[in-house]
C-alpha cells in the first residue's frame, strides 16, 4: 500500500542519534567530517526542499495544498539513502517532485543521508499485537497478495504487472518502511493525488498484519536485498 508517495529531498530537526555525544570534546576524524556532512545536508535541504516538504520534513508548509501529491509526513518512514538520492536527482514522474541539480555527488549524498536520518520508526510491542509474529506475519502476507501484489509486486518493489499503470508509480517497499501510524493512515484514507484508494473494509487485525508484513520487505540497502524486521 502508500502508492506513488511522492518523496523527497526533505527534513529538518536533528535527531538525538546524529548529535555530538559531548558538546564540550572539540570534533576530530571521522566526526568532524560527519557533522561536517550533516550540516551541509541540513542547508541544503532548509534551501531547497522545505518550501515544500516543510522545516521538519512532516509535509507541512505554505505550499502543500498546491502541490499533487501533497507532500505527506515522511517522518512517519525510514528510508534507504539509496532511494532518496534517486528521487533527488530523478524526481517522482506523475508527481510535482521535480529533479534537483544540488551541485556535486557529495551534497546529494548528504542531504541524503540528512533525510534519512530524521524518520521516526516505530515498533510493535508483544501486547499490543493481535497475535503471534509468525501468525502476523502470515496474514499480512495474505492480504497483501490479496489487495497489493497487483501493484507493488510480490517482494514489494513497486513493480507489480499493474504497476506500469501508474503515475506516480506504486511505492518500493524495499526501499522505504512506514510506521504503523504512517501505514493506518495510508491504508484508511488512501493518498491525494495518486492511484493509491482507501481500504474502508480492512478490519483493523488486518491493517496492522498487513503493515507487518509490508515493514517486513524493507532492507536498509534498498532493492539490492530483503530484510525480515517487525
Amino acid at each position: 500500500m502508500a502508492k506513488g508517495l511522492a518523496v523527497l529531498a526533505l527534513f529538518l530537526a536533528i535527531p538525538a542519534s546524529m548529535l555530538l555525544t559531548d558538546p564540550a570534546l572539540p570534533a576530530q576524524g571521522a566526526s568532524a567530517e560527519a557533522t561536517t556532512s550533516q550540516d551541509k545536508g541540513r542547508t541544503i535541504f532548509l534551501r531547497d526542499c522545505a518550501h515544500c516538504h516543510g522545516a521538519r520534513g512532516d509535509g507541512v508548509s505554505p505550499n502543500m495544498h498546491t502541490l499533487h501529491p501533497a507532500p505527506f509526513d515522511l517522518t512517519g518512514f525510514e528510508l534507504t539513502e539509496s532511494f532518496i538520492a534517486r528521487v533527488v536527482r530523478e524526481g517522482l514522474p506523475g508527481s510535482d517532485m521535480p529533479g534537483w541539480r544540488l551541485g556535486s555527488d557529495e551534497d546529494v549524498r548528504a542531504v541524503a543521508a540528512y533525510t534519512a536520518g530524521l524518520g521516526r520508526p516505530d515498533s510493535l510491542s508483544a501486547a499490543a499485537r493481535y497475535a503471534p509474529q509468525e501468525a502476523l506475519q502470515e496474514a499480512g502476507r495474505r492480504v497483501y497478495v490479496m489487495h497489493c501484489v497487483n501493484c507493488h509486486g510480490e517482494q514489494g518493489k513497486g513493480d507489480g504487472p499493474d504497476a506500469v499503470k501508474h503515475l506516480p508509480i506504486p511505492a518500493s517497499f524495499a526501499d522505504m518502511r512506514p510506521s504503523y501510524a504512517a501505514a493506518r493512515r495510508v491504508i484508511e484514507n488512501g493518498v491525494r493525488g495518486t492511484d493509491m484508494p482507501s481500504w474502508p473494509l480492512l478490519t483493523s487485525p488486518e491493517i496492522q498484519a498487513v503493515t507487518f508484513y509490508i515493514r517486513s520487505l524493507y532492507t536498509s540497502t534498498g532493492t539490492a536485498g530483503r530484510g525480515v524486521q517487525p
